[in-house]
C-alpha cells in the first residue's frame, strides 16, 4: 500500500492467510529518517496452523501484533497433552463460519507448557481456554472447555460486537 504520493512506500509482501488465516505479513522499505517503527515481520517460525486457522505463536508476540494491527485477539490457550484441544483443532476449528469470522482477529496460540506462568497468572480453570481480548487489552470474552463450532461462531460474533461498541466513540 502507499502512505501518500510523496511519502515513502510500503508494499505488501506477502500473505501468510488460507482462506481463515489470521495474519497478514507486510514488509517496507522505506528510506530515510522516518521515525515510525516497522511493522512486525512475521515468518513461518512464528505462525502454527491448527484446522483452518493460522496463530501466532505466543502470547507477547500476538498481543504486539494485534496492537499494532487494531485488530481484537483470539487466544487459544492448549497444551499437547490436552486431548479435547485437539479435538476442537480438528473440528471446531475446521468449521467454515468459524474459520471466517476467525479472519476478523489475529489468532494466538499460547501453549500451557511453554507459558505456564502466564496461564497460572490468568489463572485459566481448564484446557482448552479461548480468550478474546481487545487490542487495548480488555477481556471480550472468556470460553473454557471444548467448544462446538455453532457456539463458539455465536461467541465470536459477539464479542466482535462488544469489540465495535467499545470502539465506536461515545455520542453526545
Amino acid at each position: 500500500m502507499i502512505r501518500s504520493q510523496r511519502s515513502h512506500w510500503w508494499l505488501a509482501a506477502a500473505i501468510l492467510c488460507t482462506s481463515a488465516g489470521c495474519i497478514e505479513t507486510i514488509s517496507g522499505s522505506g528510506s530515510g529518517g522516518e521515525s515510525t517503527p516497522a511493522p512486525i515481520q512475521l515468518d513461518a517460525g512464528m505462525l502454527t496452523q491448527r484446522g483452518a486457522i493460522t496463530f501466532v505463536k505466543g502470547w507477547d508476540l500476538g498481543r504486539r501484533v494485534a496492537a499494532e494491527r487494531g485488530k481484537p485477539c483470539l487466544v487459544f490457550f492448549t497444551a499437547h497433552w490436552c486431548t479435547y484441544c485437539r479435538k476442537m483443532e480438528g473440528t471446531t476449528f475446521t468449521d467454515p463460519a468459524v474459520a471466517q469470522l476467525a479472519t476478523q482477529f489475529i489468532c494466538v496460540l499460547v501453549d500451557a507448557d511453554e507459558e505456564p506462568q502466564l496461564c497460572q497468572r490468568l489463572q485459566l480453570a481448564g484446557y482448552p481456554t479461548l480468550e478474546i481480548i481487545s487490542p487495548a487489552g480488555s477481556s471480550l470474552g472468556r470460553l473454557t472447555g471444548w467448544q462446538e463450532a455453532p457456539a463458539l461462531a455465536h461467541s465470536l460474533q459477539a464479542a466482535l460486537q462488544r469489540y465495535a461498541l467499545l470502539e465506536q466513540p461515545l455520542r453526545r
